[in-house]
């Protein structure tokens, strides 16, 4: 293999189609690729400048690839067309040729792919296989290469087509029977010669475009990956073909394999046909080169011992010259005559005379002869040399030499005798041998020690020199005849002589007669292929057809259309199939029959909560099982709960004399108390009930109880006036009745039962004086009673249904009613009278979901006027008790300045003093808490939350310390450091706070005070290692003068109006306070502050 710069050196031209049939098959191809453009159009991409940018350089790459970069095999003999073949020297292998139309495949479509093929192709047309068909192979397989980039199948075939190495190798498999096709059809000559020239010239061709494809394929594989978005489409993958229709993919399986086999017998037929036709010839050549060979040295004998006898006769050196021509007359018409040329010389090499001209010179002797002339006059016996065909001769001459002696033994001259091979009627025998195979355009030759042809069946290379250096003694060879066309030969030498016999058939007949063989199987195959592929279609259609009619009666099943009968023809799968498909509509049709029936039921049962209405559904289902008559039965216990003493079984019943077997209810019902079901399927042979004389008696029975929640509702029975056997989907569809008999006894009780309550309910809402209001989740008004009425002056029950903010005028009750919380919540609500309502709402929680609200109201208008005059006793008690309280504290401490006082009097003056400062603190607290709640202005300003805990901490250390308990602080340092409030009331909320805390915590205990913002507040918290805070307690911790029910607490010294206190200063800043405590290990309050306060809201709180 040689490298390669460039094809512009070789020469430029184009073997065109010479017959009919060539331009014929181009049109096809062309044809197809037309065709398959226009089919896969689809497979184009739509355009962008990047698109077109690419186009363009592969088209530069194209005219770059298929000129340069070239790879050169050494030179080998190729058949042409038409006569011998020809050495091409270094056939070329463009390395990167494909590579253009390859890439345009995956990133451009099927169109540019082709166009570059075809431009590929022409330059390689032009410049290097001359070949016509090269540029539509190519732009037919550019299309095959785009069409599978871009395809989006998603079975493993096709995704393994989309990788560019797969899909070039497998058309590089392919296209040698594209090239075998189009080169058959575009060679001259008959079918032999163009198979052969096809045969032979494929495997080169095929090689060279192989390795293009590859390298193509494999480049193109590294652009994928590196750029999968721009390679193919990216669209969603779909079915493929195979998977839409059975019938495709049965062939699709099956279609390889049968190509294979018939692939393979075909080619197994050729194989075993050229074999047989090959035997047949060579075994012919080789009896013709034999029986040839064989003869040649008895006829080469032949002509020695008959010059030999004519040269004995005295005749030559005695007689006249008349003797002598009479002489050669007499030997010239022997029969048969062996020489037809006479010559005698004398003893100085001159004619004497001769036949058929008198000068021997005169014909042209050859050096040969001249040499035997001389060795003949010194005494060389018998010699043979080969001459040139006469003129107008068709082989060559043998000329035989012997010298002429006298009586005496003396040389007197030369005797030559020439024989024309052609004529010579002794060489008739091998002539006709050697010519036999001229029936099948064979030659036979025989050829001297100097390789010269003496004689050949084509008389045009008489003489030549046989070129074919391969002489293997008894073997068929494959040779080149002398006119250069490959040639079956066999070389047989000539026994005794280094003469051969060469006989040669041209390699076509081989293919000829192999052709003739093997056609009548090749077409037989064809047929055969062709009938059991159309028996194989119409028998899959036949299939196909039966399973798209079941998939429409499927189809005409699903749509619920189900009163047709399956037609069942056949005992095959597909029969069988259809006989399930059958089986299936009629068992789905009953299925759906007693489902209607109990939906019927159903709706009868929900559409009435009158146990008798919504029980004929039941018994009419019933019925149309094939009863005489239906019974229900209900239990008292079925019965809503009504006083007045017991209350008789109902029964109800229908169908034709079910009035008749009424006398078996009080039988049936204890029976099915204790039994799921009592199925009598002939009554005559069962002893079970009791039957009156002359009573009607059933023949058969079904007794089914009404259970429904583990309760027991009555019986659901059936009498039927013959012997029946009932199966389980009876019995199974007569329970599922009987469960809804069940359920409207069930559904019937509970409506009485909730409509008793209902009334009972109604009567005391009617009666209490309280108002009552319900809301839905909607914020509709549900239920009023007249109290809520007659309060809030509605029109009656029409506001049932209307939106409260349409019908509540009061802002603080609408507010409660449509806040949706899972605590309860009260709000004072002032009518317009002046009366003052506590109003309390809670939420309705419906699995976990509020599902509206309900708000009692009660006056509190006494109790209001009742706290006021309490708040302004308390007022006034403290304003008045603080005078006195302070003087009589100044005499108290003024009692030891007047003297000295004995330890007893010390201690009275200490309880006196203790007592006025308890007393001071509960007024104070008082005045505080009056104040606060009077709703004084807020003196708001922006405070430091960090000096106010200073503050708190600094005035309590002292009290913490004489304790024993250890005060902290702890801010965060996310913490604001300013928030809007009251600072002195901030403060004395804190103050209360962490006081508590140190009172309530054991010696050697810790109090922290923390501080950290919690979104738009900020979360003071005091946390102490104290005696805890009892659960029962927590609710009412904030509650005035309320203290814990603990030993330890009460032993501490308090008025129960801190928290009060601290609540109050907290919600006066919009806040809220709680706390969180496990009894024995300690509290934590919480007291949580808005940032900034809304002024608005603060005065209207004042």
């Amino acid at each position: 293999m040689v490298i390669d710069f460039t094809l512009l050196g070789n020469p430029i031209y184009i073997d065109l189609p010479q017959e009919v049939i060539g331009w014929v098959g181009w049109l096809i191809l062309f044809s197809a690729v037309v065709l398959l453009q226009f089919r896969w159009r689809r497979l184009n991409k739509r355009w962008s400048r990047l698109h077109w940018g690419v186009f363009i350089g592969l088209l530069l790459l194209t005219i770059l690839t298929n000129l340069f970069f070239i790879l050169r095999f050494p030179g080998a003999e190729f058949l042409t067309q038409q006569g011998p073949p020809e050495r091409l020297g270094g056939q070329a292998v463009v390395v990167f040729a494909a590579l253009p139309w390859v890439l345009a495949a995956g990133l451009l479509g099927i169109f540019p792919a082709a166009i570059l093929g075809m431009l590929s192709g022409v330059a390689i047309t032009l410049l290097s296989t001359h070949r016509a068909f090269t540029l539509l192979e190519f732009a037919l397989m550019a299309t095959f290469l785009g069409a599978a980039f871009h395809q989006r199948y998603r079975t493993w075939v096709f995704r393994a087509l989309r990788h560019p190495l797969v899909s070039t190798a497998l058309l590089a498999l392919i296209y040698p029977l594209l090239l075998v096709l189009d080169t058959t059809l575009v060679t001259p000559g008959n079918l032999a010669h163009r198979l052969d020239y096809a045969l032979t010239s494929a495997e080169f061709f095929s090689l060279v475009v192989a390795i293009e494809l590859l390298v193509a394929g494999l480049l193109a594989e590294a652009v994928a990956l590196v750029f999968p978005r721009l390679w193919g489409f990216s669209t969603p993958l779909e079915p493929s073909p195979v998977e839409r229709r059975l019938q495709s993919r049965f062939l699709s399986s099956l279609t390889p394999l049968a190509i294979i086999l018939v692939v393979g017998l075909m080619g197994g037929d050729w194989i075993v046909a050229r074999k047989a036709a090959d035997d047949i010839l060579n075994n012919r050549l080789e009896n013709t080169a034999v029986m040839a060979a064989n003869s040649i040295p008895a006829f080469l004998d032949t002509g020695k011992n008959l010059i030999q006898i004519m040269a004995n006769d005295p005749t030559w050196s005695t007689g006249t010259l008349s003797e002598i021509n009479l002489l050669i007359g007499e030997n010239l018409s022997t029969t048969p005559p062996y020489f037809n040329e006479f010559y005698l010389l004398d003893t100085q090499g001159q004619t004497v005379t001769g036949y058929p001209v008198d000068d021997f010179y005169a014909t042209a002797p050859s050096s040969e002869e001249y040499m035997g002339i001389t060795l003949a006059l010194n005494g060389l016996p018998i010699q043979m040399y080969t001459l040139p065909p006469a003129q107008g001769g068709l082989s060559a001459r043998l000329s035989f030499m012997t010298p002429v002696y006298d009586p005496s033994g003396a040389s007197t001259g030369v005797l030559v005798g020439r024989t024309d091979l052609a004529i010579n009627p002794f060489f008739e025998p091998i002539t006709i041998t050697l010519n036999s195979l001229s029936g099948t355009n064979g030659d036979g030759m025989l050829i001297d020690e100097n390789e010269t042809i003496l004689y050949s069946s084509s008389s045009d290379w008489v003489m030549s020199v046989y070129a074919d250096q391969t002489k293997l003694e008894g073997k068929s060879i494959a040779g080149v005849n002398p006119d250069g066309t490959q040639s079956m030969m066999y070389y047989q030498p000539v026994w005794g002589r280094q003469w051969a016999t060469v006989v040669s058939i041209p390699v076509q007949e081989s293919q000829q007669l192999a052709l003739q063989v093997a056609a009548p199987l090749l077409i037989m195959i064809i047929i055969l292929f062709l009938i059991a592929a159309l028996v194989l279609r119409f028998s899959l259609r036949a299939v196909t057809s039966s399973l798209q009619n079941l998939a429409l009666e499927t189809n005409r099943i699903s749509s619920g259309q189900l009163d047709t009968p399956l037609a069942i023809d056949g005992n095959d799968e597909v029969g069988q199939l259809r006989h399930a498909f059958e089986n299936m509509r009629s068992s789905l049709k009953a299925r759906l029959d007693e489902l209607n029936r109990l939906l019927q039921v159903s709706r009868g049962v929900a559409s009435s909560l009158e146990f008798e209405e919504s029980v004929k559904p039941v018994m009419e289902a019933a019925l149309s099982t094939g009863a005489q008559a239906v019974r229900v039965v209900l239990s008292p216990e079925a019965l809503p709960e009504m006083k007045g003493g017991s209350t008789p079984v109902t029964r109800f019943g229908s169908g034709r004399g079910n009035e008749q077997f009424a006398y078996l209810d009080d039988q049936i019902l204890p029976m099915t108390r204790q039994k799921e079901r009592v199925a009598l399927n002939n009554l005559g042979r069962v002893r079970l009930l009791t039957f009156p004389p002359n009573a009607p008696r059933p023949e058969a029975l079904l007794a089914l109880p009404l259970h429904h929640e583990n309760m027991f509702y009555g019986a659901l029975w059936l009498a039927y006036d013959k012997p029946h056997q009932f199966n389980e989907d009876e019995i199974r569809f007569l329970t599922t009745i009987a469960g809804q008999a069940a359920l409207a006894s069930a559904n019937s009780q509970l409506f009485a039962n909730a409509e008793i309550g209902r009334q009972r309910l109604a009567a005391i809402l009617n009666s209490t004086p309280d108002p009552v209001l319900v809301t839905d989740y909607q914020g509709r008004l549900l239920l009023t009673n007249p109290a809520a009425w007659q309060v809030l002056e509605l029109p009656g029950e029409t506001v049932n249904g209307k939106p409260i903010d349409t019908i509540i005028q009061q802002p603080s009750l609408l507010q409660l009613l449509q806040v949706v919380s899972e605590e309860k919540q009260s709000a004072e609500v002032e009518l317009l009278d002046g009366k003052i309502y506590l109003a309390t709402a809670s939420s309705v929680i419906v699995e976990g979901r509020p599902v509206g609200r309900i708000c009692i109201m009660r006056d509190v208008t006494r109790f209001k006027e009742l706290d006021t005059l309490k708040s302004e006793f308390v007022a006034t008690v403290s304003h008045d008790l603080r005078y006195p309280l302070t003087t009589m504290r100044g005499y108290a401490t003024m009692l030891e300045m007047v003297g000295e006082m004995n330890e007893q009097q010390t201690g009275y003056v200490r309880k006196i003093l203790t007592s006025v400062d308890g007393m001071i603190q509960l007024v104070t607290s008082l005045l505080d808490l009056g104040r606060i709640d009077a709703g004084v202005d807020l003196q708001l300003e922006m405070i430091p939350v960090q000096d106010v805990v200073e503050r708190v901490i600094g005035a309590l250390q002292l009290q913490a310390s004489q304790k024993q308990v250890v005060i902290s602080s702890d801010i965060s340092p996310h913490a604001i450091p300013l928030v809007e409030a009251d600072y002195a009331l901030l403060q004395q909320a804190l103050h209360n706070l962490v006081e508590n805390a140190v009172i309530y915590t054991e010696p050697r205990g810790k109090v922290t005070v923390r501080v950290e913002p919690d979104k738009d507040q900020m979360v003071f918290s005091v946390c102490d290692t104290g005696i805890g805070i009892a659960p029962v307690d927590i609710p009412r911790i904030f509650e005035k003068f309320y203290r814990g029910g603990q030993k330890e607490a009460k032993k501490r010294q308090g008025t129960g109006l801190g928290l009060a206190i601290v609540k109050s200063i907290t919600e006066r800043h919009k806040g809220r306070v709680w706390v969180e405590s496990q009894l024995g290990k300690g509290s934590t309050f919480y007291m949580a502050i808005p940032f900034r306060q809304h002024k608005g809201e603060n005065k209207n709180n004042g």
